[in-house]
């Protein structure tokens, strides 16, 4: 089912002097198919913009995604995934996004930490479909899935599509999730064990602790969920993302596994370069006691 979205409180951030960027939009949903969450992630895709070309170029707004579905078995199933795959300088695999084991003394337990990814099979290629697990593990677009291996926990990066080095930002992360289950934290609350960590701008993803946290609602055995957070503008620098508690490739059977489906994201873009500090006293000057509008959320 679909749950109301939710609007996050966010810390102040040091972007510009006395600005910061709006709290966040949350888009949430979940259910037994694609159907269930198919309204929420065209939400989402529609308040970033339209699907930009997967070309090693800079775009004014919009969008890029991975569905996973055009990779070759050459990296999929039994064979790895290497994390930078689409981030690379020639179309179609220009995206600006790599994922990498986390470093981060931050990023949760150790022994959860990934060591690498794979993506499931096809039919075609004779391998096992959904890593051996398709009761468990449902699709959003037929038919590949992504996970971690050797852990759950791995960080998502962004680069300048056009250079492929400079780090960049985004205003927005959506993640398909399947086979999200309820569990609770270490209070006791109730929580799931699918989970996005987010670094905004100024933070460092290799050391900080994350300046928000979010969960994926459950789904239950087969079912998917979404999870979308959207900005006003491109302050998201990076992601720590934890898909369950136990591997796929450590797993006996699909119960506790968490696999992904498709990523949805805003155009990555590189920080403008620092104004000089008599520049930016001028202009906090100049706006004097004008107000910061935030976003207002749809109904549900």
């Amino acid at each position: 089912m679909s749950s109301p979205r939710l609007i996050a409180a966010v810390a102040a951030l040091v972007l510009f002097p006395s600005l910061a960027p709006s709290a966040p939009v949350v888009f949430s949903a979940s259910g037994a198919d694609a159907a269930s969450i198919q309204a929420e992630v065209d939400a989402f895709r529609d308040a970033l913009g339209a699907l930009n070309p997967n070309e090693p170029e800079n775009f004014d707004g919009g969008r890029r995604q991975i569905n996973w579905d055009a990779a070759p078995d050459a990296i999929s199933d039994p064979n790895p995934f290497p994390g930078d795959f689409f981030n690379f300088g020639a179309a179609p695999r220009a995206r600006g996004i790599e994922f990498r084991p986390s470093e981060n003394p931050n990023a949760g337990p150790q022994e959860l930490i990934a060591d690498g990814f794979q993506l499931s099979s096809t039919e075609a290629s004779g391998e096992p479909v959904r890593f051996g697990f398709e009761d468990e593990l449902g699709v959003f677009s037929p038919e590949r899935l992504f996970a971690p291996t050797g852990g759950t926990i791995f960080d998502v990066l962004f680069f300048d599509p056009a250079d492929q080095k400079t780090p960049a930002a985004t205003r927005g992360l959506g993640i398909i999730f399947t086979n999200v289950s309820e569990t609770y934290d270490e209070t006791g609350a109730p929580t799931t064990d699918a989970i996005v960590n987010l670094f905004l701008s100024g933070q460092d993803i290799g050391s900080d602790a994350p300046k928000l946290s979010f969960n994926a609602e459950a789904s239950g055995p087969g079912g998917l969920s979404f999870l979308g957070i959207l900005f006003d503008a491109p302050v998201i620098v990076g992601a720590t993302v934890q898909a369950g508690f136990i591997p796929f490739d450590e797993a006996t059977s699909g119960a506790g596994v968490v696999a992904m489906d498709d990523f949805i994201f805003g155009e990555p873009t590189v920080a403008p370069v620092p104004l000089p500090a008599g520049v930016v006293l001028l202009g906090s000057a100049l706006l004097g006691g004008a107000t910061v509008g935030r976003r207002r959320r749809r109904t549900a």
